[in-house]
């Protein structure tokens, strides 16, 4: 079968039009998603948590905390600057608080950040 020359030209239209729709679907795909909490990539997404703690682990290396909520499926990551040892201290398992985070990525999954101690609020 032998392509006229506008078939061929419409075939290499449509391709280029195919791969733009591909690169813009790539460039957009992660701003897409998270502009109700943020205007631009530079500025910080905070969120704020409150729910029963499930689960609070220490971290293998660095001095860091893990904890779990009932009410998120999110992962709180509280880095060493927050003082999880004070913290590990403070909460237990079934206690209400509210956490405050900058909503941050690891290992390509969600999580809530905390750098601050007092961004761990116990509640009654």
């Amino acid at each position: 079968m032998k392509l006229q020359k506008e078939e061929k030209i419409v075939i290499v239209l449509l391709l280029m039009a195919a791969g733009s729709m591909v690169v813009a679907f790539w460039m957009f795909e992660d701003t897409a998603s998270s502009t109700a909490t943020a205007t631009n990539q530079k500025q910080e997404a905070y969120i704020s948590v409150e729910g029963r703690i499930s689960e609070i682990n220490p971290t293998k290396t660095g001095g860091n905390l893990l904890i779990r909520l009932d009410s998120t499926s999110l992962p709180i990551f509280v880095s060493s600057a927050a003082q999880p040892e004070n913290l590990l201290r403070k909460v237990k398992i079934g206690e209400r608080v509210k956490v405050t985070g900058v909503k941050s990525k690891f290992n390509e999954r969600d999580e809530i950040k905390v750098e601050r101690a007092a961004d761990v609020q116990i509640r009654k």
